[in-house]
């Protein structure tokens, strides 16, 4: 053994439950948590998703060879020692290959504890009892019957009903304290015996949870079957185990035992695992329980051994609690239910419950109202149904409210509901309230005694402050001060804790119930100038970022701002134009509604500002026409407070453009004129022709030709002079466009030659991909059906590699316009559905003329 791999010898296990142990205890004792393996396996080459790393710790099967393999080296084990652990490996596959084949009939053998269907199924009886079939005393068919007998010492010792076995008096050997599986046998048809029944009633009404209860019954069927249900408070894990624990228990000749365990109770305490054993071992009829935890734990498994017994432990705190109650007959059955997801728990299934989709809820909040009242009033009811965001809780209080007073209006429900400051409040009556829900699971980190937990407290409160939609770890770092796999580690454990939701790609997300009670206890507990000061940090964070991912799209484009002086923390995670493309499409909304909130709040308003200038442009490029639209209002508003009426002109040209390509040319003009002598007043020349190139396009596309001309040229002119080379490369395009309106294809062709021959090829590509499709428009335009497509192909390379869907989608475009002009009317048709498919939402325009091409395509029927 070596320290690479912990001190854990593989070739101690002697069975599949074992190895996996060992496993767990490789991946306890690297510290790594379970996200950051999966990471660690990816950058290896290796596929090990978290879930699947969880499920795979969390069984007593024999993992696949592979699974263990990139575990292994994630936790950077040894080569060498992972070919012990491999050989390992194959020494128990080969066992298992040689274990007892199935039934003839496909079935696995009949589990002992089961009993055959139908009333015939005999009653066990308890340990201590002396089993009669003949009411005399004699044990039937030869049977051993044992009991319990008191004795000097720490514990009660063994001996037979009869008398004969070794008591204080006779000198035998020693035996154990407690029975054996072998020795305690079930004795049938015992009168009398106690068999416990202690599932709490069935909740009465359980829609749209189709799909988990089909999988937990299916998982019930498993020899020593272990199903945990896990999610948020008030999602329904409860109502759900019962639920299948009423359906399923006819099958338990040993009953059933159930308890709270208070992992997540107002008030008290988790239960102590001795304290429910000491419950369940008198339930089954043991006249004592032992002192220690071991021995009784013990004791609980040899009497299930060889009874069928189903165990529901709801409301589970931790795995610790739970392993010493785990039956471990192959009869047995154990349902645990938990707001935490518990990955170092071994179990067969694992359910995850989420809130219910909205038609679920609304069917849900019909059986709790009535149908009349949701009849009556169905844009309410749908408001209600939003606002309980799928929680049964909140639903079940909503209809608990609705029925205490039948004579009030659901509207004024969703009314209260609709007003975030009301809504956690309206979400309570009685002993039920969404608020302490939520509050028992952020009491488990901000009073834990670790550090790090009540860090994640911390986040937690902070992370609810931006209108963000997803959290990043990055993101977080700089909200909260904190090094990057700090945030990483708070972010997992509140994941785990089911109060945030994690959303693939390491990203995050808040159910809007709890975002409403984390910002709740933001408000109380955190300083307004800490809130203040975080929400600056994250926003200077993102205008960072935002800058280095323009930088690495348009390396020769500056902007016309200020650089961020001073390191970035946390360091941007961008390294090339993919990433920076990747960063842009999945930030940009989270970018706006920042903006908006701070804008709102009149804080930051120069970092809004510059963020709107810098986004834009990929606004522009991707045509998220409507987000463009709104950064320019922002900008505005943002240069207005600060009395800046050159980034008020900044502002109008963003509205400008995205006016532009929403058609509304007339709107667009005027705005584009007033930002044009705010710049000339000002003496900005190369913002001056950004706006004159804009003015171009504008008068173009409204048919002013002669105007747009005119326009371009000055713009082209200022370039020239400042010798802005690539900017000078995008005017020559436009100016190409016009000359092609104008029917001077030769000049065209030579603007957009020139325009291409002054871009660096590979320093603005998705530039270099809009001029190329351009370059293609015109030699379609001009009969050279050919050449277009070759140059529309390269716009389409360009665009995939960097998944660009509007760009793919103009590129498909002018791809079936050229094949229609060559007669290829099936495939001028494909790519135009293509197009369509990419472009609707992002180009209106691109969209009506597509749309028209496919109708006439279709009238005028096959070439």
């Amino acid at each position: 053994m070596t320290a690479a791999d912990f001190g854990v010898d593989p070739s101690t296990a002697t069975n599949p439950e074992q190895y996996v142990t060992l496993l767990r205890r490789v991946r306890d004792q690297s510290g790594l948590a379970y996200r950051e393996i999966a990471r660690r396996a990816q950058r290896n080459g290796d596929v090990l998703p978290a879930s699947t790393l969880a499920t795979m710790l969390g069984r007593p099967t024999l993992p696949r060879r592979e699974l263990v393999s990139a575990l292994l080296r994630a936790c950077q084990v040894a080569d060498d020692r992972v070919s012990a652990w491999l050989a390992a490996w194959g020494r128990l596959a080969a066992a298992r290959a040689t274990a007892p084949p199935a039934a003839p009939d496909g079935r696995p053998p009949r589990r002992p504890g089961r009993p055959p269907a139908g009333p015939a199924a005999r009653t066990p009886a308890p340990i201590g009892s002396t089993g009669r079939s003949d009411g005399v005393g004699r044990p039937t068919d030869g049977a051993t019957a044992l009991r319990l007998i008191p004795a000097s010492g720490t514990g009660p010792r063994i001996g037979r009903a009869d008398g004969s076995g070794a008591g204080p008096d006779r000198a035998g050997p020693r035996v154990s304290p407690w029975p054996t599986a072998a020795e305690v046998r079930p004795v049938e048809n015992r009168p009398g015996a106690p068999v416990p029944y202690q599932l709490p009633p069935a909740p009465p009404l359980m829609l749209g949870r189709s799909a988990e209860i089909d999988r937990l019954l299916a998982s019930t069927a498993a020899d020593a079957a272990v199903c945990l249900v896990e999610g948020a408070g008030g999602v329904g894990k409860s109502a759900l185990a019962l639920h299948v624990a009423h359906r399923i228990v006819g099958r338990y000749d040993g009953g059933c035992l159930y308890t709270d365990l208070r992992g997540a109770t107002a008030g008290i305490a988790p239960a102590e695992p001795a304290d429910v054993l000491g419950r369940f071992l008198r339930a089954l009829g043991a006249p004592t329980v032992p002192a220690s935890l071991d021995e009784a734990s013990a004791l609980l498994r040899t009497w299930t051994a060889e009874r069928g017994v189903l165990v529901v432990l709801d409301n589970a705190a931790s795995a610790a609690q739970i392993r010493p109650l785990l039956p471990s007959g192959p009869g047995c059955t154990t349902i645990i239910t938990s707001r935490w997801m518990l990955p170092d728990l071994d179990t067969t299934a694992r359910i995850r419950l989420d809130p219910l989709p909205d038609d679920a809820a609304l069917a849900l909040l019909t059986g709790l109202t009535g149908p009349e009242r949701v009849r009556a009033e169905p844009a309410a009811a749908a408001t209600v149904v939003r606002r309980c965001g799928g929680l049964p809780l909140a639903l079940r209080i909503v209809g608990a409210r609705a029925g205490a007073r039948p004579d009030a209006s659901l509207a004024s429900l969703a009314t209260r509901l609709d007003d975030e400051g009301l809504r956690l409040d309206t979400l309570e009556v009685g002993d039920l309230s969404v608020r302490a829900s939520l509050h028992l699971g952020y009491q488990a980190f901000e009073g834990a005694p670790q550090s790090d937990r009540r860090e994640a407290a911390r986040l937690f409160r902070l992370a609810a402050l931006p209108s963000w939609t997803h959290l990043t770890p990055h993101g977080c770092a700089a909200l909260a001060d904190l090094p990057v796999d700090a945030a990483e580690r708070a972010l997992d454990a509140l994941a785990d804790a089911h109060l945030v939701e994690s959303a693939g790609g390491d990203r995050y997300r808040f159910h809007d119930i709890v975002r409403l009670y984390a910002r709740e206890r933001a408000q109380a507990v955190d300083d307004p100038s800490h809130r203040e000061q975080a929400l600056g940090r994250l926003t200077a964070w993102l205008l960072a970022t935002t800058i280095r991912a323009a930088r690495l799209l348009y390396p020769q484009d500056r902007f016309g701002i200020d650089e961020p002086t001073g390191p970035v923390r946390p360091d941007p995670p961008l390294h090339t134009v993919a990433d920076a493309w990747d960063w842009f499409d999945r930030e940009h909304t989270n970018l706006l509604l920042i903006a908006r909130q701070q804008t709102a709040a009149g804080r930051t308003l120069t970092e809004v500002g510059d963020l709107a200038l810098v986004a834009a442009k990929f606004l522009d490029y991707a045509g998220y026409i409507a987000e463009q639209q709104q950064f320019g209002h922002l900008a505005v508003t943002a240069a207005n407070r600060r009395g800046d009426r050159a980034g008020e002109a900044s502002g109008l040209n963003i509205v400008a453009v995205a006016l532009l390509r929403q058609g509304r040319i007339d709107d667009a003009i005027p705005l584009l004129e007033r930002s044009l002598a705010v710049q000339r007043e000002f003496g900005d020349r190369g913002r001056e022709a950004a706006i004159l190139n804009n003015l171009g396009n504008a008068l173009r596309d409204r048919g002013d030709l002669t105007g747009a001309l005119h326009r371009l040229r000055a713009a082209l002119e200022i370039r020239r002079q400042l010798g802005q080379r690539h900017k000078e490369a995008l005017v020559l395009d436009n100016l190409a466009l016009v000359h092609q309106r104008l029917g001077d294809h030769s000049r065209a062709i030579a603007c957009h030659e020139a325009g291409l021959a002054l871009t660096d090829s590979g320093t603005d590509p998705l530039r270099e991909a809009q001029a190329l499709v351009n370059f293609a428009e015109t030699l379609q335009a001009a009969g050279d059906h050919r050449a277009a497509i070759a140059r529309a192909g390269e716009s389409l390379e360009i665009c995939r590699r960097y998944e660009h869907q509007r760009g793919i989608g103009l590129a498909l475009q002018v791809l079936g316009n050229a094949h229609a002009g060559l007669g290829h009317a099936a495939l001028a048709h494909q790519h135009w559905r293509d197009a369509l498919d990419r472009l609707d939402g992002l180009d209106p325009q691109a969209c009506t003329q597509l749309r028209a091409a496919l109708a006439g395509a279709t009238t005028t029927g096959p070439g």
